[in-house]
């Protein structure tokens, strides 16, 4: 039986160890993601329809970033009547209430204190979110999900999600409306 001799010197050394890393790079482990670039912002445009119609009222909004998979990431804004029965209608937005309560439960009064500011006459918005998830620490680049719901008391419901890769790559895109929501834009850029 043949004995094998220790590494000894630094040069096998390190030939063995790029080695071991190579051969992991290539058994396909996966590599990091890299954290939010700070030099860029993700601006949301949003334009609420005019609508004329007798007994309007202003529709409840909600905007918010979703992960890969459909877990709210940040909450950019909610727009709720602030006053006497406001906050009743908060669970009229659907999919932002339910992964708000299941991220933290909550009634829609607390919701509405905690994240609301008032509705919106119709106009163009904007909001810009900054790569922060809601407790303020800095998301991964990937696959996120931009998420516009409206809902009216006694009118109609529309929701506008569309996904996109985020990174280091400046675009801009346009979203189509519905009913409450004439229109949207997104833009990453640099800040």
């Amino acid at each position: 039986m043949k004995k094998i001799a220790p590494l000894r010197s630094p040069l096998a050394l390190a030939v063995l160890a790029l080695s071991l890393v190579a051969g992991r790079a290539q058994a396909g482990s996966p590599t990091p993601q890299s954290a939010w670039n700070k030099k860029f912002e993700l601006v949301v445009d949003v334009e609420i329809n005019q609508i004329d119609e007798p007994r309007y009222r202003r529709p409840f909004v909600a905007v918010w970033i979703e992960d890969a998979q459909g877990n709210t990431i940040r909450t950019l804004s909610v727009w709720t009547q602030m006053t006497q029965r406001g906050p009743r209608w908060i669970p009229n937005l659907k999919r932002w209430y339910r992964n708000a309560t299941k991220a933290k439960p909550a009634t829609p009064e607390e919701l509405s204190k905690s994240y609301s500011s008032a509705t919106r006459p119709a106009g163009k918005y904007s909001l810009v979110w900054d790569g922060l998830d809601d407790k303020g620490r800095p998301v991964k680049d990937g696959d996120y999900t931009v998420c516009i719901e409206a809902a009216r008391e006694h009118g109609t419901y529309g929701l506008i999600r569309k996904s996109y890769k985020l990174g280091s790559a400046a675009f801009w895109d346009r979203l189509s409306g519905n009913t409450e929501i004439k229109g949207a834009r997104v833009e990453l850029r640099k800040k």
